[in-house]
């Protein structure tokens, strides 16, 4: 089954056109406020709320956690209660106001965890239906793949600026400056899809005003139930477990429910997300451990033949592994392009193998430059190529657990499978967030001197290194049975 088979009723090329256009400058925009807030959201809770560092990582893990599990609720309202469109814009509105409360917490602390809570939840609402909207403009020339890639260039595209300026705003104007850029950037996207609300929509139904009062209630509800959790982070490994133990209940509900032709691509599917799934459990790392390491033992001037090129803020490291995702994005759709005309598809399973081995590099890279007994700060050009390689890595294999769906599921799964898809990455990102903990992260502290610290990361990326190699193996061995599984899929 391909994206292209469920095309039929589409809008009009130009409206397509304009649709793909508005959705893709809210979704940068969008992803430019949620990534800002994420981008100064640890290095806030070391220096304002006075966290250490284990409970700041594990609580930066548990928001991860929470803003993905959210998608089922997102998944819910945009298709049986408000439809995508509208969905999305009222997640942008909820989120620009909890970003302001963030901003007057700084004032008031006690607005902290309530606007946190609303950030997450909001973030399910934009982010499941803001790629079903970018999806459903498969077909007519434009393939999974490619949009998928382009739907990845303009989250990187937003999370690249901010998370090179709200750092920067935070640390010469504030942090309610820096929250409050985060909020505008939002208000520029959510109004320029409120004045093209139709292309937005693509001419489809977005529920009665009716269903607004049970989509605020059940939106006010989650925000609530995530305040809680958030105000206990260590408990979050029974959330962890309880929506654990409900994944394999929808798959059960999908495979009962799909015909004998539509199991073969159930199956591909499910174990394409477990290697997604994998790639989240390193992914996590790059805005939580790679940051602590930056903080410690990084030395973030960018130099050549002793001359210095720039200089980063420790939050603002991250704007490399976005700058790098959005420059290779367009690359990446040029490639997929020529190499589909040229050798046929690749599989999607192929791609995962290659983008499991660029795990392996990136964090073999950071092992051995941590590695050794040579005193002081560590040059920031072992992070770069560790964040190149995983940049390559996330091209190829997050934005392609959005094709999975798309290519593998029947329409009427598709809605539902893209929130149990984030939902799955979120708990594979918190799942990585208390491994790390336990994996050295949990004995750090502000005065670590930088000899132990080095080596309580060197043990980190040397573990995780080991991790992704055995699951590097384990991709590679699973490739025979998914050609089989693809021959039947047809």
């Amino acid at each position: 089954m391909t994206a292209n088979t469920h095309d039929r009723g589409a809008p009009a090329a130009p409206a397509r056109r304009s649709g793909l256009g508005v959705a893709l400058f809210l979704e940068a925009t969008e992803r430019f406020s949620f990534y800002g807030m994420l981008s100064i959201l640890l290095v806030y809770l070391l220096d304002v709320r006075g966290l250490a560092a284990p409970r700041a990582n594990l609580f930066v893990g548990s928001f991860n956690a929470l803003a993905l599990v959210s998608t089922l609720l997102g998944s819910r309202l945009g298709g049986v209660v408000l439809g995508p469109a509208r969905t999305v814009l009222y997640g942008c509105a909820i989120q620009f106001m909890a970003l302001v409360l963030l901003g007057l917490s700084v004032m008031w602390p006690v607005l902290f965890l309530p606007a946190a809570a609303a950030v997450a939840v909001t973030n399910g609402l934009t982010r499941t239906n803001m790629a079903v909207l970018i999806l459903r403009h498969a077909g007519g020339g434009r393939s999974a793949d490619g949009l998928a890639t382009l739907y990845t260039f303009a989250v990187n595209l937003g999370a690249m600026f901010s998370f090179l300026l709200v750092p920067w705003i935070g640390r010469r104007h504030g942090y309610a400056l820096a929250f409050g850029a985060c909020a505008a950037g939002l208000f520029m996207g959510a109004a320029a899809a409120l004045l093209n609300r139709r292309a937005l929509a693509g001419g489809a139904s977005g529920g009665t005003a009716r269903a607004v009062p049970r989509a605020v209630a059940e939106t006010g509800l989650a925000i609530v139930s995530y305040w809680v959790v958030l105000n206990f982070p260590a408990g979050g490994h029974w959330i962890f477990w309880l929506v654990t133990s409900a994944i394999p209940v929808f798959w059960a509900w999908a495979w009962r429910n799909a015909t004998p032709a539509e199991r073969p691509g159930i199956a591909i599917c499910l174990i394409l997300v477990a290697e997604a799934m994998f790639y989240g459990m390193f992914d996590e790392q790059t805005t939580s451990t790679f940051v602590l390491y930056a903080l410690h033992d990084l030395n973030r001037q960018f130099s050549v033949a002793g001359v210095t090129l720039f200089e980063l803020d420790a939050p603002q490291i991250v704007a490399i592994n976005a700058g790098l995702t959005m420059l290779l994005g367009p690359v990446f759709v040029v490639l997929y392009r020529l190499v589909d005309a040229r050798f046929g598809t690749v599989a999607l399973s192929v791609k995962y193998v290659c983008g499991s081995v660029f795990i392996v590099i990136g964090f073999l890279v950071l092992c051995l430059d941590t590695a050794g007994g040579a005193p002081g700060l560590r040059a920031p050009w072992g992070m770069f190529g560790a964040y190149a390689a995983l940049s390559v890595a996330g091209l190829i294999m997050n934005g392609l657990g959005l094709s999975v769906v798309t290519t593998y599921l029947p329409a009427r799964m598709r809605t539902m499978s893209v929130a149990v898809y984030y939902i799955s990455t979120g708990l594979a990102m918190y799942g990585g967030s208390v491994l790390a903990n336990a994996m050295g992260i949990g004995r750090l502290h502000a005065a670590t001197p930088i000899p132990e610290s080095l080596s309580t990361f060197h043990a980190l990326f040397r573990g995780f290194t080991l991790l992704a190699a055995c699951g590097a193996g384990g991709i590679v061995l699973l490739l025979p049975v998914l050609r089989r599984l693809e021959r039947r899929a047809g």
